[in-house]
């Protein structure tokens, strides 16, 4: 369905603009959408529905379709290897892979090469551009993505900004909880400075009767609401559990604040060099400790501002502490929140939708809650689960009615960029001097000429889109589906996606390198050249099926291919100007397109 709303006016109008009208018309619009909802509908097909599916690809466009799934956009040599080993043991070889550079790595070499010691938000930007393109660790990347998007932090906050190392940090953090399981996770997660500081916990104190200080509540609720129960007590398939016909609340206010006070006591981490210095020194960084490694390690506890009171919530009381308790106050909300009912299916259907489609069957959220279950929790038999089910990987479901997901603008681009060939100058000069390569990026946030999203950079911790976000008025919200991304898509981001396209094509992207004095990233499109070398009637159609087989895995639509040869047969092809401007034309329709923007 949603391919097809998007396909349905492209052969009516202009292409830029019948994007535009129909992401509006079919699925677009404004509007809210909360964590998990009260709605039972579901998308996608029950397992009566699947047909039995084989241990890996039958051919290049089921490779191509699975990859698209597992990695930030298929090459030739990723598409071979999974055809050569299946779809299970390429997953088993893909989570065995670490990174090939850490982001603390990057970060610090590319600030060190712009002549400072001091990394910032745009060194991050270099490293999450340069590791989601070029890792071979394709699917720890795309996982750590996916997780960034449900444990978010954000560069908007003012600590975070000045502080690259404490951001690269928090996305190395997540890629290497990829290997444990959720609750080592979560508790990556609530230590993490980076979280500290966006979520307010870090150098949270403890309350006061006297003053009538409480404990910031900040984190507390956002880790139960966002991070690992939602809102509404769910079924193991990830739909509500009803009471008399209606939803129930996982938590109240009562257990914000007993769960609030765990998280009093934690604050900067304190060295072993500074156990001399004055406790409060430590708990506000002030001049006596501080230290480089209290951005990248795990707060420490405080026992001075730690609450010794009673902490009740969900169900769990920790006692009064005679003495203050910080990591066993810690432990206990941890292992409940962990172990609660709602947190398999909460996080089972988040990375589905992450990961594959945005309205998964019931069924398919059981058989992922039961894997996630049943590994104890463990993330990467979760992630195993989400790929290699039949849902996932049966391709008579493509056209099922809710099946697929919109992609959002970053993966779109990082898409295209790992399916045609680039330069990154930046990149190439490092690795000619055997440091770390990054790639000089930008910010994208721009709706008007960019993607409306930078990596890390959410406007809030509800990140970029919502989970059950419903475009209003739409045949989606009649039929009672979610479409996240559809939540940052406005006749605005449409044409801003389709201009950053253009420019990515015309004059390159990312930062101006003083070095070379020209912009930093550019396509290399001679691959190319020899479709269009000479103009005969056969040239359009070679171009326009070698540009689709590159980035949609396939043939194009009938109405996309029409398109196609009918723009590119009508320009000149005289020279090496003409030529080129015929491949940017073929891969600019195509990266607009419902085909290429539409996972299925």
């Amino acid at each position: 369905m949603l391919r097809s709303k998007l396909e349905s006016v492209l052969g009516k109008t202009g292409l830029v603009m019948a994007v535009s009208a129909a992401l509006l018309a079919g699925c677009g619009g404004g509007g809210g959408g909360g964590e998990n909802t009260a709605s039972g509908a579901s998308g996608g097909a029950g397992s009566s529905s699947l047909q039995a599916v084989g241990t890996g690809p039958g051919n290049d466009g089921e490779a191509h379709r699975f990859l698209t799934q597992a990695t930030f956009g298929p090459t030739a040599a990723d598409i071979t290897r999974v055809k050569a080993i299946g779809y299970e043991r390429w997953v088993d070889e893909q989570l065995a892979t670490p990174l090939q550079t850490s982001h603390l790595g990057t970060v610090e070499a590319s600030s060190t090469a712009q002549g400072t010691d001091r990394p910032m938000v745009n060194d991050v930007v270099y490293s999450w551009w340069t590791h989601a393109v070029t890792d071979p660790a394709q699917l720890r990347q795309r996982v750590a993505f996916a997780l960034s998007e449900i444990f978010v932090i954000s560069t908007t906050n003012a600590d975070l900004t000045g502080d690259g190392r404490m951001v690269a940090s928090y996305m190395d953090m997540l890629s290497n909880k990829i290997d444990g399981n959720y609750r080592d996770l979560l508790e990556g997660v609530a230590l993490h400075p980076a979280m500290g500081a966006f979520l307010s916990h870090r150098g949270n104190r403890k309350e006061d009767t006297t003053t009538g200080r409480i404990a910031d509540e900040n984190f507390a609720r956002e880790v139960m609401q966002l991070f690992s129960i939602g809102l509404i007590e769910l079924n193991d398939d990830g739909t509500p559990k009803l009471s008399n016909g209606l939803p129930q609340e996982t938590y109240t206010g009562e257990d914000v604040k007993g769960l609030a006070k765990v998280f009093t006591g934690w604050s900067w981490f304190r060295p072993a060099a500074k156990a001399s210095v004055v406790w409060w020194q430590c708990f506000w960084r002030g001049d006596q400790c501080t230290d480089a490694s209290q951005s990248t390690t795990a707060m420490s506890p405080y026992t001075q501002e730690h609450s010794i009171s009673e902490k009740r919530f969900l169900g769990v009381t920790v006692p009064a502490q005679s003495s203050p308790n910080p990591q066993a106050s810690l432990k206990a909300a941890l292992d409940r929140l962990a172990g609660h009912p709602n947190a398999a299916p909460f996080f089972a259907k988040q990375l589905i939708q992450r990961l594959v489609t945005s309205n998964p069957s019931p069924a398919y959220v059981q058989r992922v809650t039961t894997a996630f279950r049943s590994s104890g929790g463990g993330i990467k038999a979760t992630v195993k689960a989400v790929l290699l089910d039949q849902e996932a990987r049966d391709m008579a479901l493509q056209s099922a009615s809710g099946q697929g997901k919109v992609r959002e603008p970053l993966v779109r681009v990082m898409h295209l960029l790992r399916a045609i060939p680039h330069t990154s100058d930046a990149y190439s000069a490092a690795k000619a001097a055997n440091r770390v390569p990054y790639y000089l990026a930008d910010a994208t946030d721009d709706t008007v000429a960019g993607l409306g999203q930078t990596p890390m950079r959410a406007p809030s911790v509800f990140n970029f889109f919502r989970p059950g976000y419903k475009p209003p008025q739409t045949e989606l919200s009649d039929q009672d589906l979610v479409a996240p991304e559809m939540q940052i898509t406005n006749e605005t981001s449409v044409l801003g996606y389709a201009n950053y396209i253009i420019q990515m094509l015309d004059y390159g992207w990312g930062q101006f390198n003083n070095s070379t004095q020209r912009i930093d990233m550019r396509f290399d499109l001679s691959s190319f050249d020899a479709l269009v070398d000479k103009p005969t009637a056969a040239s359009p159609q070679q171009l326009v099926t070698a540009v689709a087989q590159r980035m949609l895995g396939g043939a194009p639509s009938s109405e996309l291919n029409a398109l196609m040869l009918t723009g590119i047969g009508k320009m000149p092809n005289v020279n090496a100007t003409d030529r080129r401007r015929r491949v940017q034309s073929a891969i600019l329709m195509v990266a607009v397109s419902p085909q290429f923007i539409v996972q299925q």
